[in-house]
């Protein structure tokens, strides 16, 4: 986990469970912004706590950078861990929290589970809004359940 005093700017950085790198543009009160090298995504702002355990300063990471584009120590380092999987699940969004990049679903099981923009694509976070449709997967966190792939359902499937 990066030290308070790891997180400034210009630092590289990689978010653990997506394998998306980032510089870090500004760090202070309590949030980290973020610049995607990936071409077609947002910037991104996150809680210095989510980003303490979601993230990976640069020298620390071991993966594909170091042994070029998509060598063996990428494909290593890419484990079933990495990718969410598991059944698909519905439900709606309940509460949108956009200044912080968070919010809350309501499965159809009756289950509420936190989702961060960072489980997500940019675009795809941008579009929900409060009451959509939702399908996505269920994963464990260290806070407790998390959903991750969150995509706007179907008009079929809601």
């Amino acid at each position: 986990m990066p030290t308070l005093d790891e997180i400034e700017s210009g630092s590289q950085c990689i978010h653990k469970n997506t394998r998306l790198r980032y510089s870090v543009v500004e760090a202070g009160d309590g949030e980290v912004l973020l610049s995607p090298e990936t071409e077609g995504m947002q910037d991104l702002v996150v809680p210095v706590e989510i980003f303490r355990q979601e993230f990976v300063i640069g020298e620390r990471y071991s993966g594909p950078r170091r042994g070029g584009r998509g060598g063996r120590r990428g494909r290593r380092q890419a484990g079933p861990t990495n990718v969410p999987s598991g059944p698909k699940v519905k439900g709606r969004i309940k509460k949108m929290v956009r200044d912080r990049g968070f919010g809350f679903i309501r499965g159809d099981d009756g289950k509420e589970v936190f989702f961060h923009r960072s489980g997500l694509a940019a675009a795809d976070y941008d579009a929900l809004s409060e009451g959509d449709a939702v399908e996505y997967v269920v994963q464990e966190g260290p806070r407790g359940a998390r959903a991750e792939n969150v995509r706007a359902a179907s008009p079929a499937a809601a």
